[in-house]
């Protein structure tokens, strides 16, 4: 393998390995881009917003579509206290 093919290989690995289950499902090729947009406005939209919906229902929703997301794992992205707050910060 070349050093550019194994400089990809390390940068996918870093940004599959580093975020949440919640924001993996964004990488899913399988979605559209309407999805990934929605799907990221439902999360960032805060508590009684036009766009917002529970952590449970959002948790439901993905599970229905086959993903293993966590009402957990929903609470700690919306918390910050998910690995993606700490590629944010710049702690990795």
């Amino acid at each position: 393998m070349s050093l550019a093919g194994r400089i990809g290989q390390a940068n996918s690995e870093y940004h599959t390995k580093f975020i949440c289950k919640l924001m993996r499902v964004t990488l899913d090729p399988k979605l559209s881009q309407g999805d990934i947009d929605a799907l990221i406005t439902t999360i960032n939209s805060p508590p009684l917003s036009e766009n917002h919906i529970a952590s449970n229902r959002l948790a439901l929703a993905l599970r229905a579509e086959g993903y293993d997301v966590s009402i957990s794992a929903v609470e700690r992205h919306r918390r910050g206290s998910c690995p993606c707050s700490r590629i944010k910060e710049g702690q990795l």
